[in-house]
């Protein structure tokens, strides 16, 4: 959490009782920046797999589905670490889904209370535009929550939370590294309802090996984070003038490695297809053998790029 001299989280009683929901404001959208466009038709195709993925954690954790959007959705849930829980879950589920080359999907997530349950299809909620503003405070991604949310939160996941800045408006704004919130399994049904079908597991033994001449790194997956940038406390020191201090993160979740750029310049990975990706404030699943280098092209800085390889068994 911050230093006491800048904004925390208030200590105040978290809102409780049946007229009250967490509302989880939930937009799927695609990066500017990028060289070209893809067909409309798939443009929807992608952004339509997310919103089931985002629908599948409602049902798994929870929460109630109030109102689907064409790239969104509006959701509520019981209790301000329910709705939290919910939100870090629905980024990891969009997270390992691979992005196209010339595209890339984000998702981004604001929550809010409401109080009385004034949700309609003729009268928005006022909490319901203060969570959608609350999305787009960071622009590209992530999950950004209002104080009173982070006033019902354990102490646990207060500790995950960072003020923003949230101009012309009296509501502080926090946002929140879903990345450090522990995954949860999602409660039990009751034991008069039938069990789901069981999917099969993903691979429990992962690891990513790591490259740059004669240094090398290998990490299993009992490692969820690996951090790269010059800072010297990183995981992987990176030595590129064009790197960033805190320049990305590889995470392990579901049974995948997932690339999460944090840089100025950006993150270049080859995967070995021919093409190279530019990440920029997103995230790209890793799989196979491939480059990763750090704020311009492999090829332009091949010393600085590191070869990786991800090698999943049983």
């Amino acid at each position: 959490m911050p230093e006491p001299s800048t904004p925390t989280i208030a200590v105040e009683q978290p809102l409780s009782g049946a007229d009250s929901s967490y509302l989880v404001h939930g937009a799927v959208h695609e990066i500017s920046g990028q060289a070209a466009r893809i067909d409309g038709e798939l443009l929807d195709k992608l952004i339509q797999r997310r919103l089931k993925r985002l629908e599948r954690v409602l049902e798994a954790h929870g929460g109630t589905l109030l109102k689907p959007f064409p790239q969104g959705l509006l959701a509520a849930f019981h209790s301000a670490e329910a709705a939290l829980i919910g939100a870090c879950e629905m980024q990891r589920r969009c997270a390992v889904i691979p992005q196209l080359a010339d595209t890339q999907l984000a998702l981004k997530i604001g929550i809010h209370v409401t109080l009385g349950r004034r949700l309609s299809e003729q009268a928005p909620d006022p909490a319901e535009a203060t969570a959608a503003k609350l999305s787009e405070l960071l622009g590209e991604s992530g999950i950004v929550i209002s104080e009173t949310v982070g006033a019902g939160l354990p102490s646990a996941l207060k500790d995950q939370c960072a003020p923003i800045a949230n101009d012309g408006s009296a509501i502080a704004a926090f946002s929140v590294d879903w990345n450090a919130v522990p995954m949860q399994r999602p409660p039990l049904p009751a034991a008069n309802e039938p069990l789901a079908t069981e999917k099969p597991a993903p691979p429990r033994n992962a690891r990513i090996v790591l490259h740059q001449g004669t240094h090398s790194y290998s990490f299993d997956s009992r490692q969820h984070v690996i951090t790269f940038g010059r800072d010297p406390a990183s995981d992987v020191v990176v030595s590129s003038p064009q790197a960033s201090r805190q320049h990305c993160r590889i995470i392990y979740r579901l049974g995948q490695y997932v690339l999460v750029d944090l840089s100025t310049n950006g993150t270049y990975v080859y995967l070995g297809d021919g093409q190279e990706t530019r990440v920029q404030k997103s995230m790209l699943q890793l799989s196979g053998k491939g480059r990763v280098s750090f704020g311009q092209s492999w090829q332009s800085a091949a010393a600085q790029s590191f070869a990786f390889e991800v090698v999943t068994t049983g």
